[in-house]
C-alpha cells in the first residue's frame, strides 16, 4: 500500500515537470529572419527573383520593363518577422538595393536583390544624309532592319540615329560612324548579359545623273510660250509678245533634280539669264536663256510725236514703234484685224536701231490705213511670220471710214514763216495738227483756220508760231507733217518742206 502511495506521488510530481517544459518552449522568440518569395509585377507581368539564402542576394531578370521608374515588389518573409523597408514602400531597381528582414527575437539579415533587364531589342533605326532622313523597319522576330534609301552610294561614313532597350548596350557603337553600302550588323546585349545580333537589308537607289531643263515656258494672260531647248548647246531661246519683264518661268527639270535660281524667282527676261540644274549625284548643267519679247509699243501720229493715238480715218499714216517687230523679214506680215476683217498693211520709212541696255531691237516704221477697210473700233495690230503670230498690240484701234476726208494737194511745197498754207481736196474738216521739227504738235481749229463751204479748200496763215520753223533754230529745211484733225480723230497726212 506505501509502494502504491509512493508510485503515485512521483507520477504527479512527473507530469508537473513535462508541463513546466512546455510553456517555457512556447515563450522562445523566433529567429527566423528570411525572404521567403519576391516577385515584380508591373501590368499584368510577373518577373519572380531567384533567392540564394546563403549570400542573401536575391536575382531578378525582368523584360519590357522600364526600370527607371519606382516600382513595388510583392515580398514574403518569416512569419512573425519585419521587413526595412516596407513591403509596401516602392523602390528604384535601377540600381542593388537592400532589405534589412528582423526576426522575432531581434536577429537581422541583409538580402541584395539585383534587377536586371532581359531585353537586348533595337526599338529604332534611320540613316540621315543630304538633309533627308530614312527610316527603317524593325523585325524583331527575324532580328533584322530593313530600309530603304536614296543616293547612299554617295556616303560612306554615316552616324546612325538608334534607339536600343533600356540598359542593354550594343556594338558597334551607336555613335560610331559605318560605311552602309557595306554588311553591317549590330549586337545587342542586354544588363543580363544575352545578346541578339541584327542583321541589316538595305534597298538603295543610287542617285540620278539627270541634270537637264525639260520644258520652259512663259505663261502671261491664259498664253503659253514655250522655250526651244537646245540641250548641246545648253541653250533656251524663247519668244513672247507679252509682259517679259517682271515675271516667273514655269519649269521642268529632271527628277530628283534641283534647279537655282528657283522657278518662282521673278526676273527680268530682257537680260539673258543662267540656270544651274544639278542632279541628285551633284553634277550640274547651267542653261542660258535668250529672251526676244516681240513687243508693238505705240501708234504714234507722226515719226516727232510720242504720243499714242489710237482714232484715226482710213487713209491715215499713223508711225508705229515696236521692238523686235521687222515687216520687211521674209514670209513676213503685219495685219490689222479684228474677230471680223483682216488687213495686210504697207509699210515705209523702216528703220531699226539696238537699245544698249538690253541689246534688244527697236524697230520704227509708218503704216498706210487701207481705203477699203470697214469702220469699227475694235481692231489691233499683229505681226506674224509664217502664219505665227509674234506680236500683238495691247491696244485697240478706232477706224472710221466714212465722210473720210481726203487730201489732193498743197498750194506749195515750201513753206516760211507768215506765208499762207492752202489744201485742196474733199470732206476737208477745219482743224489741222503740224508735227515740225522741234517734236511739238501745233494744233489749229476752226478758230485758226478757213474752210469753204464745200469743204474742198482750207487755208491758214503761217503767223502765229514761229518757233514751227527750224530756221528759227538755226536748222536746215525740214520735212513736215501737215495732218488733218477732227474730233479726236486723225485723217490724211501731206508732207510739205517747212524753212
Amino acid at each position: 500500500m506505501k509502494k502504491i502511495f509512493l508510485l503515485l506521488i512521483c507520477s504527479l510530481f512527473i507530469l508537473n515537470c513535462s508541463k513546466d517544459d512546455n510553456s517555457s518552449s512556447e515563450n522562445i522568440p523566433s529567429n527566423a529572419n528570411q525572404i521567403l518569395s519576391f516577385k515584380i509585377i508591373d501590368n499584368a507581368n510577373s518577373f519572380s527573383g531567384s533567392i540564394n539564402q546563403s549570400t542573401k542576394l536575391i536575382t531578378v531578370f525582368t523584360s519590357e520593363l522600364d526600370l527607371s521608374q519606382t516600382l513595388t515588389p510583392e515580398i514574403e518573409i518569416s512569419e512573425n518577422a519585419t521587413i526595412s523597408p516596407s513591403i509596401n514602400t516602392p523602390r528604384d531597381f535601377s540600381d542593388i538595393v537592400e532589405y534589412i528582414v528582423t526576426a522575432e527575437n531581434g536577429d537581422e539579415t541583409i538580402y541584395q536583390v539585383d534587377v536586371s533587364s532581359n531585353d537586348n531589342k533595337i526599338l529604332s533605326f534611320s540613316l540621315s544624309y543630304n538633309s533627308t532622313t530614312y527610316d527603317a523597319t524593325i523585325d524583331n522576330i527575324s532580328k533584322t532592319i530593313s530600309l530603304e534609301t536614296l543616293g547612299l552610294e554617295s556616303y560612306d561614313s554615316i552616324v546612325p540615329d538608334i534607339t536600343i532597350s533600356a540598359m542593354a548596350s550594343i556594338s558597334p557603337s551607336i555613335n560610331e560612324a559605318q560605311n552602309f553600302n557595306e554588311i553591317v550588323s549590330y549586337i545587342v546585349s542586354s544588363e543580363s548579359g544575352e545578346e541578339e545580333t541584327y542583321s541589316l537589308n538595305i534597298t538603295n537607289t543610287p542617285f540620278s545623273n539627270e541634270n537637264k531643263i525639260l520644258s520652259f515656258q512663259f505663261i502671261e494672260d491664259g498664253i503659253t510660250f514655250d522655250g526651244v531647248i537646245n540641250h548641246a548647246d545648253l541653250t533656251i531661246d524663247i519668244e513672247s509678245y507679252k509682259n517679259i519683264i517682271n515675271i516667273s518661268p514655269v519649269i521642268t527639270i529632271s527628277d530628283g533634280a534641283s534647279i537655282s535660281p528657283d522657278s518662282n524667282d521673278i526676273q527680268d527676261f530682257r537680260l539673258d539669264k543662267e540656270y544651274t540644274v544639278t542632279s541628285q549625284s551633284g553634277s550640274s548643267n547651267t542653261y542660258t536663256v535668250y529672251t526676244k519679247g516681240f513687243l508693238i509699243s505705240s501708234m504714234n501720229s507722226a515719226a516727232t510725236t510720242s504720243d499714242i493715238v489710237t482714232k484715226y480715218y482710213s487713209k491715215a499714216t499713223p508711225y508705229i514703234r515696236c521692238e523686235h517687230v521687222d515687216p520687211t523679214l521674209p514670209n513676213s506680215q503685219l495685219l490689222l484685224e479684228n474677230d471680223i476683217n483682216s488687213y495686210v498693211l504697207n509699210i515705209s520709212d523702216f528703220s531699226s536701231s539696238v537699245g544698249s541696255t538690253f541689246g534688244q531691237t527697236f524697230t520704227k516704221f509708218y503704216i498706210d490705213l487701207p481705203d477699203n477697210i470697214a469702220t469699227a473700233n475694235d481692231y489691233i495690230l499683229r505681226f506674224k511670220i509664217d502664219g505665227i503670230l509674234k506680236a500683238e498690240s495691247d491696244f485697240t484701234i478706232d477706224l472710221l471710214n466714212e465722210n473720210v476726208p481726203n487730201i489732193f494737194s498743197s498750194d506749195q511745197p515750201t513753206y516760211s514763216y507768215q506765208d499762207t498754207l492752202i489744201l485742196t481736196g474733199e470732206n476737208l474738216t477745219s482743224g489741222l495738227r503740224i508735227a515740225t521739227s522741234n517734236g511739238s504738235i501745233y494744233q489749229y481749229n476752226a478758230s485758226n483756220v478757213t474752210l469753204n463751204a464745200q469743204a474742198t479748200q482750207l487755208t491758214i496763215e503761217l503767223n502765229n508760231n514761229s518757233n514751227m520753223f527750224p530756221s528759227f533754230y538755226g536748222d536746215p529745211p525740214f520735212n513736215t507733217a501737215v495732218m488733218l484733225f477732227a474730233n479726236g480723230r486723225y485723217g490724211e497726212t501731206i508732207w510739205v518742206t517747212f524753212e
